[in-house]
């Protein structure tokens, strides 16, 4: 049996360019002969949840960093993975954490920005 760790981050914590082109990858995206959803992002894996979406760590253990992913996704991403965590979700309705910067959407009711 292996263990796994996961963090939760409100997508407040993600740039409002960066989570719409998220939202818009997963929107696009072509179900696999399994049914599962294949986001085509260059270098995240990333899989749909219904109030936001999960991104592996991996592409930090390839060592560094990614021209389209922000410094602050980076930082997030590296600080999961430096605690042995596989995934972060990144759910809208996560409460926001105090040690991150916000980045409130003009687009989405109050309800949905943490």
């Amino acid at each position: 049996m292996r263990h796994a760790t996961l963090f939760v981050c409100s997508t407040a914590h993600l740039p409002v360019a960066e989570r719409r082109h998220i939202d818009h990858l997963i929107a696009v995206a072509p179900r696999g002969p399994d049914g599962r959803v294949e986001v085509g992002h260059l270098d995240l894996v990333i899989e749909p949840y219904a109030y936001g979406f999960f991104v592996h760590t991996s592409v930090v253990g390839c060592g560094g960093e990614a021209p389209d992913i922000s410094q602050e996704f980076w930082a997030i991403l590296s600080s999961a993975f430096d605690r042995d965590a596989s995934w972060v979700l990144f759910d809208r309705d996560e409460p926001t954490c105090s040690e991150l910067p916000i980045f409130a959407d003009p687009n989405q009711p109050e309800e949905h920005q943490s």
